[in-house]
């Protein structure tokens, strides 16, 4: 999966913003719930797919790849966290400078 920053950053525009308000998009409905929830219905899948995947279903085998999972997907949370600041910071911005 590709990246686009530059296209984030085009995107994160006061007028961009209000567009989307007014005009509406499509919302997400699972990002309801305690966390907790959110979590247990969202792994449920990669948990049956990885112990599907993993011989013998040995349970430190299974520990490992999702180990390695949770990590690859930290990254990309921590990758879009930041992309997320800086574009909050431009649409601050565009508040407070613009008339």
């Amino acid at each position: 999966m590709g990246i686009n920053v530059n296209e984030i950053y085009k995107r994160a525009d006061i007028k961009q913003f209000r567009e989307f308000l007014i005009s509406g998009g499509t919302l997400d409905e699972n990002c309801y719930g305690t966390y907790q929830e959110r979590l247990d219905r969202d792994t449920k899948d990669i948990k049956y797919a990885l112990t599907r995947l993993s011989k013998n279903h040995a349970s430190e085998k299974l520990e490992d790849a999702i180990e390695d999972l949770l990590l690859a997907l930290a990254t990309y949370q921590d990758v879009f966290t930041e992309i997320g600041m800086k574009v909050g910071a431009r649409l601050m911005f565009q508040f407070l400078c613009d008339d």
